[in-house]
């Protein structure tokens, strides 16, 4: 049985833009639904994105070497830092000392994790110290001065220019000048750091040619997993983590996030997709009797069925196309507008990914199709003589 689509399509046109209130508000909602499936998406991309270099630039590498199992400290370490120095693509690395620690100051102690580093390395591998609240950076000669993490110095009362006595796990005691207040936006980092020199580590400690970990920077950090097996066998180490492995935390977090947000938009799309099945039900009950004589004058089911799946469909095309234009744009508009998140001290900006206008305008193109299925079975079903008599 064929259908006139041309006399369909303009049966259904005809009667959604007959209200045009109700069709501004319904297409509106589809707008909306459309638009917040990509910008929220896109903006959780790119949240989670750069915490991920967040997390790169300021506490851990590409690569990271650690100790092994039984083990505290890599050993050899003058040894290993010439074979890392002969592979091509490693830009640069940086061996760091964890120690513990207590820091005092006028009365009061918190127990710290010491961190002692190269600052000539470090610089060189992230950009730890570059994230400075106030103050200035260590020198590698620098032999009285340490960095505080920000909470550290709010739960001490410390600021720049204070002298703070800092216990060693090996009982030696010394005075240090507070050079600058770090914060990282990591809260374990930011709770109870001390950094310092590694050479001034070594001295108090009574070690040396030893480190804790070694953080390793790649020219492309997508070449990890060549390099993990690479370094293992040059180097003699067993303990190897990528990236990846550091931030599956992030990865976790983002999981999460993914699902938040694809409940918002779920609940966006379902408030759209009700609007329009209501709006096409309640056309179908008003032109009851329409319908009826349309059928009497041997119109077919399959018409009446066509022309009410073709106002979903309007409302659809519509919708969808502006709220694919809304949320491209929004998208670009934080991609070139980075805003700063005050807790982890990054800056935030979305990311446009191709996948997201897809995605975006198939689900809510079906859904609002979907939502017009139940309305225009129902109108092809309507019975001749008792929509003809108001029944």
């Amino acid at each position: 049985m064929s259908v006139d689509l041309r006399s369909a399509l303009f049966y259904s046109r005809k009667d959604i833009f007959k209200n045009r209130k109700v069709f501004i508000i319904i297409t509106l909602s589809i707008i909306l639904a459309t638009a917040n499936i990509i910008v929220i998406n896109g903006l959780v991309d790119g949240m989670i994105g750069d915490l991920v270099d967040n997390t790169i630039q300021s506490s851990v590498g590409h690569l990271n070497i650690y100790p092994d199992d039984n083990e505290r400290f890599i050993e050899g370490l003058g040894i290993k830092e010439q074979k890392l120095a002969a592979l091509k693509d490693v830009e640069a690395y940086s061996p760091r000392i964890s120690a513990t620690g207590v820091l005092s100051n006028k009365g009061l102690s918190v127990s710290s994790t010491i961190l002692a580093l190269n600052p000539d390395n470090e610089r060189k591998t992230t950009k730890l110290l570059e994230k400075l609240v106030r103050g200035t950076a260590i020198n590698s000669n620098d032999k009285n001065a340490i960095l505080v993490s920000s909470r550290l110095a709010e739960d001490l009362k410390l600021d720049i220019g204070d002298e703070a006595t800092l216990a060693f796990e090996t009982g030696v005691v010394k005075v240090y000048v507070v050079k600058g207040i770090v914060r990282t936006g990591n809260l374990d980092f930011d709770g109870s750091t001390v950094i310092m020199p590694l050479n001034e580590a070594y001295r108090q400690l009574g070690i040396d040619n030893m480190a804790s970990i070694i953080l390793i920077k790649l020219s492309d950090k997508s070449m990890t997993e060549i390099y993990k097996p690479m370094i293992m066998q040059n180097l003699d180490v067993n303990n190897v983590k990528t990236w990846k492995q550091e931030t599956e935390f992030v990865s976790n977090f983002a999981n999460s996030w993914r699902s938040t947000s694809s409940v918002i938009s779920g609940v966006g799309l379902i408030a759209a997709a009700i609007s329009v099945g209501i709006v096409i039900y309640i056309n179908v009950i008003h032109k009851k009797r329409q319908i009826g004589i349309m059928k009497a004058m041997g119109t077919n089911d399959a018409f009446i069925f066509t022309v009410f799946l073709m106002e979903a469909a309007i409302f659809g095309i519509i919708g969808v196309f502006i709220g694919d234009c809304l949320g491209y744009l929004s998208i670009r508009y934080f991609e070139a507008n980075p805003f700063l998140d005050a807790i982890s001290q990054t800056w935030i900006s979305a990311r446009f990914e191709p996948q997201l206008f897809y995605i975006a305008t198939i689900v809510s193109f079906a859904v609002t199709i979907l939502a017009g299925v139940y309305p225009a079975i129902k109108a092809s079903r309507v019975e001749i003589i008792k929509a003809i008599w108001g029944t």
